[in-house]
């Protein structure tokens, strides 16, 4: 059984997240202790309880100790067969973390996995769901697996009530993805979202962005403006290029003008092209499964090594030991796999 202190490094619910889905992929027991050790509120919070369930179910796992404010858990994963899976958070936890979770298992089960996830779609601190649509899931995409996610409804902190639908279609493995350079900027696009808001809040957000671009690149904005059990604004910008997909996104909050979102988003996207990475730095610790589990040989540069994917390099190796290559290339990083 493998033993991850979980209080490593960054020390968040990451280091639960991805210990669980490699557990599930590779058939290996783990156990963790001093789970967000150093956070204001230690333990599992209800999010991480449904990530963990949820990567359970998809592997017909044995756990101890899975439940809100648990600092320890044991994990002990059966077969991936594939099948139908709802999972509901129960708050406007992140159903985009929720997912993250599922997805390693998902991708490499023996059939393919339909999920149901009701929470938080556009939350902080984590990837709203639009970022999982434009960029996640087409990087994903390079490895190999068919992924679509549909939006049935959205969710914000706090009352939640958001739901997305998201069909994986597994291809017997990962094969490596080398992202070496970002070619050349073929399109700019994004969604500017609104929930029980006025139809100009949406409007200033797109008009904002896309003055901030003016000049640069022909970029397409859609509005998404609903009603529902929440409320909240966001907006999410994506630089589809030759060779991969940048983007990054801003979250409405109270006292923050709509124009100040879109324009921090827009200039955030521009600042990440002009650098010259072929992934985002949200893209970076999330992408480090798939290339550990995928075949040798893969390659993606990035703007700077965050705490998040020192971390998770930290805890990949602890499963399958030496597994990257960082290397400094002027003030970028290349991460290999060999």
């Amino acid at each position: 059984m493998i033993e991850i202190d979980g209080s490593h490094g960054e020390g968040g619910g990451q280091i639960l997240r991805t210990s669980v889905s490699l557990s599930s992929v590779l058939g290996e027991p783990v156990r963790m202790r001093d789970i967000r050790a150093g956070r204001s509120r230690p333990g599992l919070a209800p999010q991480h309880v449904t990530s963990i369930e949820a990567v359970g179910e998809l592997c017909g796992a044995d756990t101890d100790g899975v439940f809100p404010g648990s600092k320890e858990i044991t994990f002990r994963p059966g077969q991936l067969v594939g099948g139908e899976f709802e999972f509901d958070v129960g708050t406007a936890g992140s159903v985009s973390l929720v997912m993250q979770s599922c997805l390693l298992p998902a991708v490499l089960s023996k059939a393919g996995v339909r999920i149901t996830l009701r929470g938080g779609t556009d939350v902080r601190w984590a990837p709203p769901i639009d970022y999982m649509r434009l960029a996640h899931i087409p990087i994903l995409s390079m490895f190999g697996p068919s992924c679509y996610i549909e939006l049935a409804s959205r969710g914000f902190y706090p009352e939640g009530g958001g739901e997305v639908l998201v069909d994986i279609s597994p291809e017997g493995g990962l094969r490596p993805i080398k992202l070496l350079s970002q070619g050349k900027v073929v399109s700019m696009r994004g969604i500017a979202c609104a929930q029980n808001l006025p139809e100009h809040v949406v409007t200033r957000m797109k008009h904002s962005a896309l003055k901030t671009m003016a000049g640069t690149y022909d970029v397409r904005i859609e509005s998404d403006i609903r009603s529902g059990p929440s409320t909240g604004a966001g907006i999410v910008l994506a630089a589809t290029c030759e060779n991969t997909i940048l983007a990054e996104s801003a979250l409405g909050a109270k006292g923050v003008r709509s124009e100040a979102l879109g324009e921090h988003c827009a200039e955030a996207l521009l600042e990440t092209v002009r650098s010259g990475a072929t992934i985002d730095e949200h893209m970076t610790d999330q992408v480090l499964p798939y290339m550990a589990l995928a075949k040798p040989g893969s390659v993606v540069v990035t703007e700077e090594l965050t705490s998040h994917a020192e971390t998770n390099i930290w805890l990949i190796e602890q499963f399958l030991g030496k597994k990257f290559s960082v290397e400094t290339i002027g003030t970028l990083k290349r991460i290999s796999t060999a």
